[in-house]
């Protein structure tokens, strides 16, 4: 029997996996996928120096304590955004993009070199390696008093747990949908878990990688907002490196979900006609077109996701974070934290404020 089991191998429940490894406490992390980070995932192409962030790519150290000082712990180096040169605006796709001079459009962000799935390895390294495992979906938890009962549908079947105490560090959304609680929440509490929009889980990124960030050249910062109905790609912005050898252009869609999914095959060739009327005629060859759509992840997104909420939800509800089950069961992840919900910032809140529980 685990004294502790955490459900979800992001950020915020490797996190706490880390602080809760103390010599006292037998700690197991699970993870429905087949990769750690959950939302956090780097895509590094033919040139190693270019790392690209599909998921979480900023941070802001001055108001984002924690994430810094994981960071500094983890020893990663940290970079501005490249906010120097014209920013384009448009309203309308039949006229020019009207140029806005040296506007800094991230001011305080940063991006960590080799992407943020560098604070996902570094704390995987601080864990023991069978204390992971993967490619556990968690199917039911039922309370028998003295610990919870997990079951977990895995390639070679079912595998039954036992654990003192279960950590759901996984989306709240998600786990509504997809776990049979034994005996039932409360059917408001069931009803809040399926209200709590899952952060970017309708939203997808697509990336254009060049040799040459040419568009610097032309006084260009890559920084584009494109807010006209149709919009492929509505905000656009520098993906490169801070070396400098390498380079990439990266943007959010602006169309939703299921005009994405009508468009599949086309998007590429519709992302690359989008980029020349910007940027001209060297925007026509990229190398290669990435494109992530969280829409599709089916441990990310569920149908009530395909709809992006239009303004930053208001996360961090307290009864998300009240425990359950007489102080067996906890809700962790950054749609549950107080402060910064939605960002990395949020996830090792909640993590911290779990762990506080946990040790009291």
């Amino acid at each position: 029997m685990f004294d502790i089991a955490i459900i979800g191998a992001g950020l915020s429940g490797l996190s706490l996996a880390v602080r809760l490894q103390d010599g006292k406490r037998n700690v197991a992390v699970f993870e429905a996928r087949d990769r750690c980070g959950g939302r956090i995932l780097t895509h590094t192409v033919h040139d190693p120096n270019l790392a690209l962030d599909l998921g979480p790519t900023w941070l802001w150290p001055d108001q984002q304590p924690r994430i810094a000082k994981l960071a500094q712990q983890l020893n990663l180096r940290l970079f501005p955004q490249w906010d120097q040169g014209h920013s384009l605006y448009q309203l309308d796709a039949r006229q020019a993009p009207s140029l806005y001079i040296d506007v800094e459009t991230h001011v305080g962000s940063r991006r960590i070199d080799g992407g943020c799935e560098q604070l996902i390895r570094g704390l995987q390294q601080l864990l023991p390696r069978q204390s992971t495992l993967l490619g556990h979906q968690l199917l039911s938890l039922t309370d028998r008093n003295t610990h919870i009962d997990l079951e977990f549908a895995t390639a070679q079947g079912q595998n039954h747990v036992q654990a003192r105490q279960v950590v759901l560090a996984a989306p709240p959304r998600l786990l509504e949908d997809s776990i049979n609680f034994k005996p039932s929440l409360s059917p408001k509490f069931m009803q809040l878990l399926r209200d709590t929009p899952t952060w970017m889980a309708g939203h997808a990124k697509a990336f254009a990688v060049y040799e040459k960030p040419f568009w610097r050249q032309f006084g260009f910062s890559g920084n584009g907002q494109l807010r006209y109905p149709g919009a492929i790609l509505a905000e656009l912005y520098d993906a490169c490196p801070p070396n400098r050898q390498a380079a990439a252009l990266f943007g959010f869609f602006g169309i939703p979900a299921a005009v994405r999914g009508y468009y599949r095959e086309n998007l590429e060739e519709l992302i690359i006609q989008q980029l020349t009327g910007l940027f001209g005629e060297q925007a026509a060859n990229p190398v290669q077109i990435i494109i992530q759509d969280w829409s599709t992840e089916t441990f990310t997104a569920r149908s009530e996701d395909q709809i992006s909420p239009s303004t930053h939800p208001a996360y961090g509800h307290p009864l998300l974070q009240l425990d359950h089950w007489h102080d067996k069961l906890y809700f962790c992840g950054t749609e549950t934290a107080s402060h910064e919900g939605g960002y990395m910032e949020g996830a090792l809140e909640s993590a911290e404020r779990v762990y506080n529980a946990l040790t009291l």
